[in-house]
């Protein structure tokens, strides 16, 4: 989270954060999405996604290991408000942190994605370590 955040605060400096809002089901937009994902999990129950119910259960006010799908069986989930949090940039900037960019401009599958990813994290060595948000 804190990378998330440092990463947040660099792109403000650069003038690429345009805002965030946080969907609420208030919103008719909202009401539409949480729709889209259940209608779209019913259609495909072998296949939900584990990202947009876990963004509905966010919305709909759960917190914590909530599970709305078996796929995250075993797991420990952390639902939380932040998932609801849509944040803006502009693309360019953000495109530009990107490490392995002109690597990943030659994919053209999934899998071609994740080579991409899996070799820069090897040749990256060690992670920085993620520090505790200090609340």
């Amino acid at each position: 989270m804190t990378c998330l955040l440092e990463a947040v605060a660099e792109l403000t400096r650069a003038g690429a954060y345009l805002g965030a809002l946080s969907l609420t089901l208030d919103m008719p937009e909202a009401r539409q999405y949480v729709n889209a994902v259940l209608g779209a999990c019913a259609a495909m129950p072998r296949h939900p996604s584990i990202v947009n119910t876990s963004i509905v259960s966010a919305i709909q006010g759960h917190y914590g290991d909530h599970h709305v799908t078996d796929r995250t069986a075993g797991s420990e989930l952390w639902i939380n408000p932040l998932m609801a949090v849509y944040w803006f940039f502009q693309a360019e900037p953000v495109a530009r942190r990107v490490m392995y960019l002109e690597a990943m401009s030659r994919t053209g599958s999934y899998d071609e994605v994740m080579t991409v990813v899996r070799e820069w994290l090897a040749l990256r060595g060690s992670v920085r370590p993620e520090r505790p948000l200090p609340l």
